[in-house]
Protein backbone atom coordinates (compact mmCIF):
# COMPACT_ATOMS: atom_id res chain seq x y z
CA UNK A 1 0.00 0.00 0.00
CA UNK A 2 1.22 3.51 -0.80
CA UNK A 3 2.34 5.71 2.09
CA UNK A 4 -0.14 8.43 3.16
CA UNK A 5 2.60 10.16 5.16
CA UNK A 6 3.97 11.70 1.96
CA UNK A 7 0.66 13.38 1.06
CA UNK A 8 0.71 17.19 0.96
CA UNK A 9 -2.32 17.93 -1.25
CA UNK A 10 -5.77 16.37 -1.60
CA UNK A 11 -7.58 16.72 -4.93
CA UNK A 12 -11.27 15.89 -5.14
CA UNK A 13 -13.63 14.75 -7.84
CA UNK A 14 -16.95 16.62 -7.68
CA UNK A 15 -19.96 14.51 -8.77
CA UNK A 16 -20.62 11.72 -6.29
CA UNK A 17 -17.66 12.69 -4.12
CA UNK A 18 -18.15 16.14 -2.63
CA UNK A 19 -21.72 16.65 -3.82
CA UNK A 20 -24.73 14.58 -4.78
CA UNK A 21 -25.35 16.18 -8.17
CA UNK A 22 -27.49 13.31 -9.47
CA UNK A 23 -30.89 15.02 -8.95
CA UNK A 24 -29.96 18.09 -11.02
CA UNK A 25 -28.16 16.08 -13.71
CA UNK A 26 -31.16 13.77 -14.08
CA UNK A 27 -33.69 16.62 -14.13
CA UNK A 28 -31.78 18.58 -16.79
CA UNK A 29 -31.10 15.49 -18.89
CA UNK A 30 -34.77 14.53 -18.85
CA UNK A 31 -35.84 18.02 -19.89
CA UNK A 32 -33.44 17.79 -22.83
CA UNK A 33 -34.63 14.31 -23.80
CA UNK A 34 -38.27 15.39 -23.58
CA UNK A 35 -37.69 18.43 -25.80
CA UNK A 36 -35.93 16.20 -28.34
CA UNK A 37 -38.93 13.87 -28.39
CA UNK A 38 -37.02 11.06 -26.66
CA UNK A 39 -38.13 8.98 -23.67
CA UNK A 40 -37.05 10.16 -20.23
CA UNK A 41 -35.20 7.94 -17.76
CA UNK A 42 -35.78 7.45 -14.04
CA UNK A 43 -33.33 9.83 -12.34
CA UNK A 44 -31.70 6.92 -10.52
CA UNK A 45 -30.72 5.42 -13.89
CA UNK A 46 -28.29 8.28 -14.43
CA UNK A 47 -26.21 7.11 -11.45
CA UNK A 48 -24.34 4.59 -13.55
CA UNK A 49 -23.88 7.02 -16.46
CA UNK A 50 -22.05 9.75 -14.55
CA UNK A 51 -18.27 9.93 -14.53
CA UNK A 52 -16.97 9.79 -18.08
CA UNK A 53 -18.09 13.18 -19.36
CA UNK A 54 -21.42 14.46 -20.61
CA UNK A 55 -21.08 13.23 -24.21
CA UNK A 56 -20.66 9.67 -22.95
CA UNK A 57 -23.59 10.10 -20.54
CA UNK A 58 -25.93 11.29 -23.28
CA UNK A 59 -24.84 8.61 -25.72
CA UNK A 60 -25.98 6.04 -23.15
CA UNK A 61 -29.13 7.96 -22.18
CA UNK A 62 -30.64 8.11 -25.67
CA UNK A 63 -32.24 4.98 -27.17
CA UNK A 64 -30.00 2.80 -29.30
CA UNK A 65 -30.27 3.84 -32.93
CA UNK A 66 -31.07 7.50 -32.18
CA UNK A 67 -29.96 9.59 -35.19
CA UNK A 68 -26.84 11.66 -34.60
CA UNK A 69 -28.64 14.94 -35.23
CA UNK A 70 -31.25 14.14 -32.57
CA UNK A 71 -28.52 13.10 -30.12
CA UNK A 72 -26.61 16.32 -30.78
CA UNK A 73 -29.78 18.40 -30.30
CA UNK A 74 -30.51 16.78 -26.95
CA UNK A 75 -26.90 17.19 -25.85
CA UNK A 76 -26.83 20.87 -26.83
CA UNK A 77 -30.10 21.43 -24.98
CA UNK A 78 -28.67 19.82 -21.84
CA UNK A 79 -25.48 21.89 -22.06
CA UNK A 80 -27.62 25.04 -22.14
CA UNK A 81 -30.06 23.89 -19.44
CA UNK A 82 -27.84 22.31 -16.80
CA UNK A 83 -25.62 25.30 -15.93
CA UNK A 84 -28.77 27.32 -15.19
CA UNK A 85 -30.19 24.67 -12.84
CA UNK A 86 -27.08 22.90 -11.52
CA UNK A 87 -27.46 24.01 -7.89
CA UNK A 88 -31.21 23.60 -7.35
CA UNK A 89 -31.36 20.02 -6.04
CA UNK A 90 -27.66 19.33 -5.49
CA UNK A 91 -26.38 18.96 -1.93
CA UNK A 92 -23.21 18.02 -0.07
CA UNK A 93 -22.76 14.51 1.24
CA UNK A 94 -22.65 14.07 5.03
CA UNK A 95 -19.48 15.23 6.74
CA UNK A 96 -17.95 16.91 3.69
CA UNK A 97 -17.67 20.42 5.14
CA UNK A 98 -16.21 19.15 8.40
CA UNK A 99 -13.69 16.99 6.56
CA UNK A 100 -12.52 19.84 4.32
CA UNK A 101 -12.14 22.13 7.31
CA UNK A 102 -10.03 19.61 9.19
CA UNK A 103 -7.78 18.98 6.20
CA UNK A 104 -7.29 22.70 5.67
CA UNK A 105 -6.45 23.29 9.33
CA UNK A 106 -3.98 20.41 9.21
CA UNK A 107 -2.13 22.18 6.39
CA UNK A 108 -3.18 20.11 3.40
CA UNK A 109 -3.52 21.92 0.08
CA UNK A 110 -6.94 21.34 -1.51
CA UNK A 111 -8.08 21.27 -5.14
CA UNK A 112 -10.90 20.00 -7.36
CA UNK A 113 -10.59 18.18 -10.68
CA UNK A 114 -13.82 17.20 -12.46
CA UNK A 115 -14.84 15.99 -15.91
CA UNK A 116 -17.68 18.55 -15.79
CA UNK A 117 -17.32 21.62 -17.96
CA UNK A 118 -15.06 24.13 -16.25
CA UNK A 119 -17.76 26.81 -16.29
CA UNK A 120 -20.21 24.58 -14.43
CA UNK A 121 -17.56 23.25 -12.05
CA UNK A 122 -16.60 26.79 -11.03
CA UNK A 123 -20.23 27.79 -10.57
CA UNK A 124 -21.03 24.82 -8.36
CA UNK A 125 -17.89 25.18 -6.23
CA UNK A 126 -18.58 28.90 -5.86
CA UNK A 127 -22.10 28.15 -4.64
CA UNK A 128 -21.38 25.32 -2.21
CA UNK A 129 -17.78 25.99 -1.13
CA UNK A 130 -17.24 29.77 -1.26
CA UNK A 131 -14.88 29.80 1.73
CA UNK A 132 -13.15 26.43 1.49
CA UNK A 133 -10.02 27.82 -0.12
CA UNK A 134 -9.50 25.36 -2.95
CA UNK A 135 -6.17 26.24 -4.52
CA UNK A 136 -7.24 25.00 -7.94
CA UNK A 137 -10.67 24.23 -9.40
CA UNK A 138 -10.40 22.53 -12.78
CA UNK A 139 -13.06 21.11 -15.04
CA UNK A 140 -13.22 20.15 -18.69
CA UNK A 141 -11.72 23.15 -20.48
CA UNK A 142 -11.86 21.56 -23.92
CA UNK A 143 -8.06 21.25 -24.00
CA UNK A 144 -7.05 18.70 -21.37
CA UNK A 145 -8.27 15.14 -22.10
CA UNK A 146 -10.85 13.88 -19.62
CA UNK A 147 -10.10 11.41 -16.84
CA UNK A 148 -8.98 8.64 -16.90
CA UNK A 149 -6.36 10.10 -19.26
CA UNK A 150 -3.44 11.20 -17.04
CA UNK A 151 -2.84 14.60 -18.67
CA UNK A 152 -4.78 16.68 -16.14
CA UNK A 153 -3.01 14.93 -13.27
CA UNK A 154 0.38 15.65 -14.75
CA UNK A 155 -0.65 19.29 -15.21
CA UNK A 156 -1.82 19.41 -11.58
CA UNK A 157 1.60 18.22 -10.41
CA UNK A 158 3.29 20.99 -12.37
CA UNK A 159 0.85 23.64 -11.15
CA UNK A 160 1.12 22.59 -7.50
CA UNK A 161 4.86 21.95 -7.67
CA UNK A 162 4.42 18.46 -6.20
CA UNK A 163 5.35 14.91 -7.10
CA UNK A 164 2.52 12.45 -7.82
CA UNK A 165 3.18 10.53 -4.60
CA UNK A 166 2.53 13.75 -2.64
CA UNK A 167 -1.07 13.99 -3.92
CA UNK A 168 -4.16 12.06 -2.89
CA UNK A 169 -6.99 11.91 -5.41
CA UNK A 170 -10.42 11.29 -3.90
CA UNK A 171 -13.21 10.09 -6.17
CA UNK A 172 -16.21 7.82 -6.48
CA UNK A 173 -15.70 6.51 -9.98
CA UNK A 174 -13.89 3.74 -11.79
CA UNK A 175 -12.40 6.40 -14.04
CA UNK A 176 -11.18 8.31 -10.96
CA UNK A 177 -9.26 5.33 -9.61
CA UNK A 178 -7.87 4.45 -13.04
CA UNK A 179 -6.79 8.09 -13.41
CA UNK A 180 -5.08 8.17 -10.01
CA UNK A 181 -3.27 4.92 -10.75
CA UNK A 182 -2.01 6.16 -14.12
CA UNK A 183 -0.65 9.40 -12.66
CA UNK A 184 0.79 7.82 -9.52
CA UNK A 185 -1.52 9.58 -7.06
CA UNK A 186 -2.79 7.88 -3.91
CA UNK A 187 -6.28 6.93 -5.06
CA UNK A 188 -8.97 7.03 -2.39
CA UNK A 189 -12.34 5.64 -3.46
CA UNK A 190 -15.46 6.85 -1.69
CA UNK A 191 -18.29 4.36 -1.41
CA UNK A 192 -21.15 6.87 -1.05
CA UNK A 193 -21.03 7.89 -4.71
CA UNK A 194 -22.06 6.38 -8.02
CA UNK A 195 -19.90 3.22 -8.23
CA UNK A 196 -19.58 0.08 -6.12
CA UNK A 197 -16.71 -0.89 -3.82
CA UNK A 198 -15.92 -3.70 -6.26
CA UNK A 199 -15.61 -1.30 -9.21
CA UNK A 200 -13.39 1.05 -7.22
CA UNK A 201 -11.11 -1.76 -6.05
CA UNK A 202 -10.87 -3.33 -9.50
CA UNK A 203 -9.76 0.00 -10.98
CA UNK A 204 -6.84 0.51 -8.62
CA UNK A 205 -8.08 2.21 -5.44
CA UNK A 206 -5.34 2.39 -2.81
CA UNK A 207 -7.92 2.89 -0.06
CA UNK A 208 -11.71 2.72 0.24
CA UNK A 209 -13.63 4.93 2.67
CA UNK A 210 -17.25 4.74 3.78
CA UNK A 211 -17.45 8.22 5.33
CA UNK A 212 -15.82 11.63 4.93
CA UNK A 213 -14.43 11.30 8.44
CA UNK A 214 -12.39 8.28 7.33
CA UNK A 215 -10.45 10.54 4.94
CA UNK A 216 -9.30 12.68 7.86
CA UNK A 217 -8.27 9.53 9.74
CA UNK A 218 -6.24 8.32 6.76
CA UNK A 219 -4.37 11.63 6.79
CA UNK A 220 -4.19 12.08 10.57
CA UNK A 221 -6.03 15.40 10.23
Amino acid sequence: MKDCRKIRAVVFDLDGTLLNTLPDIGASANRALRRAGLPELPVENYRGLIGHGIRALFRLAVPEGTPDDVYEKALADYLADYPEHCTELTHAFPGIYEMLGRLKRAGYRLAVLSNKTERTTLRIIGKFFPETGFELVWGNNGVRPLKPAPDAGEALCRELGLMPEEIMYVGDGDSDMEFASKVGFFGTGVTWGYRSRKQLAENGADALVDSAEEITRLLNA
